[in-house]
């Protein structure tokens, strides 16, 4: 008999989330007999150690998570010690959905659903930050942390992306830089940065082809570090960004390794975005767990 537990949250207040959950469950259980589904409620209110212990007891092999790339990092960090026995399927239903787009998860309900009870499935790398946090996408520093920070969830719900937008412009006119310290492996970068951008995935902000080499199991993290913002240049860069070139742009240095350690020159507070929510601020290591995860995704072609 395989067991699923499904995650799910209701901090919109709507819901929403138990009745994907119930959803999934009626129609996995219809198309298999030999699948039973337990739901589990997460959320920010809630310890997440409880569906931890719950999915232990109930002997778990397969964790559905909807949501998208936060709740996945939540998640990740939680079950962090029984991922090696635990198959994680994704029902794609956040803002941000980097990773499902990176494993052509499509964002139709039936056709994800679909995708987990064929039972294919596809080692994904993840990142740990520390002892407590991960990463399963993207981490920011600098101008793209400062926009996300200052937007509210109300904003964007009103302005979608164009509140983003807006925001970037703005602080780009302030001009302001981070003077930080990088080791990635073995490579040591120095100096002022008005953007740093980690990735795991080819996606981000949901913007499919960004850095079309960086891939969800490669086993390695891609730094991208712009020193300066030219916005004159960066229509020029247009190209190359929307063919997934942008580590071939000549102002960005560009990174790649398996443990990189990013720390502040001056005595200032420096904060960090993981997979769209705050994280720890600088100094922060992250270690790569190649292929930690293993997700229900459809064959590759």
């Amino acid at each position: 008999m395989k067991k699923f537990m499904v995650l799910f949250n209701n901090t919109s207040g709507n819901d929403e989330g138990q009745k994907l959950a119930e959803r999934f469950k009626e129609y996995a259980e219809d198309k298999d007999d030999n699948l039973t589904c337990d739901l589990q409620e997460i959320g920010p209110d809630i310890d997440d150690q409880e569906a931890v212990e719950a999915a232990r007891e109930k002997k778990i092999d397969s964790l559905i998570i909807i949501g998208g790339d936060g709740t996945i990092n939540r998640m990740t960090a939680a079950f962090k010690d029984d991922l090696s026995h635990l198959t994680v399927g994704i029902l794609p239903g956040g803002t941000v959905n980097n990773v499902a787009q990176a494993l052509n998860i499509p964002a139709d309900f039936e056709k994800a659903a679909a995708i987990i009870l064929q039972g294919h499935t596809r080692g994904v790398d993840y990142g740990l930050i520390g002892q407590q946090h991960s990463i399963v996408s993207t981490m920011t520093i600098g101008i793209l942390a400062d926009t996300a920070a200052r937007i509210t969830q109300k904003e964007k719900q009103k302005y979608g992306k164009l509140i983003f937008i807006r925001n970037f412009f703005k602080l780009l006119i302030k001009k302001k830089r981070y003077d930080l310290d990088i080791v990635v492996d073995n490579e040591r970068w120095q100096g002022k940065t008005q953007l740093l951008a980690l990735l795991m995935t080819n996606s981000v902000g949901g913007y499919r082809n960004f850095d079309a080499s960086a891939k969800p199991d490669d086993g390695l993290f891609h730094l991208i570090i712009l020193s300066h913002i030219n916005s004159f240049r960066l229509i020029f860069y247009l190209p190359k960004i929307m063919l997934g070139k942008v580590n071939e742009l000549p102002d960005i240095d560009y990174l790649t390794g398996t443990k990189i350690t990013i720390k502040s020159r001056k005595n200032e507070k420096v904060g960090t975005r993981v997979d769209g929510d705050p994280c720890d601020d600088l100094p922060v290591e992250l270690v790569m767990v190649k292929k930690g995860l293993s997700i229900f995704a459809p064959e590759e072609t």
